[in-house]
Formats: C-alpha cells, sequence, structure tokens
C-alpha cells in the first residue's frame, strides 16, 4: 500500500484530489447520467409511449441501418436476454422488424417499419428539444467543447477496456 503511494505521488495528478466518493468522475458522471435518464425516461414514456432503451434501439436502428443487432448491442452496452426483450417487444408493437443479414444468414439485422420511422421523427425531435434544456448553462462554444471532451474520454474508455480485456 505505502509503494502505491509513494508510486502516485511521484506522478502528476490530473483529476482533483479524492477526498470523498462525490469527488470522483466516475461518480459525477453517474449521477449526472441517472438524473438525465430519470427527466428523459418519464418524459418519453408519458409523452410519446416509449422507454428509454425502446428509443435507443429505434435510433441506433435508424443510425445504422441497416443495424446488425450485435452492433446495436456493443454500442448500448446491453446484454443480450435485455435487448432481445427490448427487440421482441418493439417488433410486437409494429414498430421493428428483425431479418437474417443478406450477407451472413445467422446475423440478425433490424429494420425501422413505417410506424417506427414515423415514431423515431416524433422521438428525435423531442429529444433535440431535451437536448437544447440539458446544455441551457452552457455557451455553444462550452457545449461544443464539453462534447468534444465527452467523446475523448469515451475513446480513452474504450481503449482501456480493451487493454485491460474488459469485454464491451
Amino acid at each position: 500500500m505505502q509503494a502505491r503511494k509513494a508510486e502516485q505521488a511521484d506522478v502528476e495528478q490530473i483529476h482533483p484530489p479524492i477526498e470523498a466518493v462525490t469527488d470522483a468522475l466516475s461518480f459525477r458522471i453517474a449521477r449526472f447520467n441517472l438524473l438525465n435518464e430519470r427527466l428523459g425516461g418519464a418524459n418519453f414514456q408519458n409523452r410519446l409511449g416509449v422507454t428509454l432503451n425502446e428509443w435507443r434501439v429505434i435510433g441506433l436502428t435508424e443510425a445504422l441501418s441497416p443495424a446488425v443487432v450485435s452492433d446495436v448491442r456493443k454500442m448500448l452496452l446491453m446484454d443480450k436476454g435485455q435487448l432481445s426483450r427490448v427487440v421482441s417487444g418493439l417488433v410486437g408493437r409494429g414498430f421493428l422488424t428483425t431479418h437474417p443479414s443478406q450477407e451472413d444468414r445467422r446475423v440478425v439485422t433490424l429494420s425501422l417499419t413505417r410506424a417506427g420511422r414515423e415514431l423515431h421523427g416524433r422521438v428525435l425531435a423531442e429529444a433535440a428539444m431535451r437536448n437544447e434544456s440539458v446544455v441551457g448553462c452552457f455557451t455553444p462554444d462550452e457545449c461544443a467543447e464539453f462534447l468534444r471532451l465527452l467523446d475523448k474520454l469515451t475513446a480513452h474508455s474504450i481503449e482501456r477496456a480493451k487493454a485491460e480485456g474488459v469485454t464491451l
């Protein structure tokens, strides 16, 4: 333990000192994410009839079109069972279709139905409006810088996960 403290003392610290869990970047990001999810989740459910996970699957299906189920799962960091339940529910409600890939019949792809594309348009407009509200305390330059830094942190975390053998 003493050797680790000595090692840390020799390295210039980037993050401010952590005196309590509330000082840790991971805690602060998780807390912000939970606040954002609670606000958005209730809104999407009440106003548009979809959960955040349903919206994210619909959104990624449109963004990745054609969306390979395994790619959607990796982007959402969602377990297979949970994704399967979300996809099944969206298929049952007429928003998605599933089909084997033309290149590899073992690979399942997702497509939005007409109703799914209409819902996507409504939810995307709502998400854009809500995002404006979330970043309302920033200037446009601050928002651009925050998003740039978030992308940088995300890429860094993906590289750390790969280096540490963590499956994403």
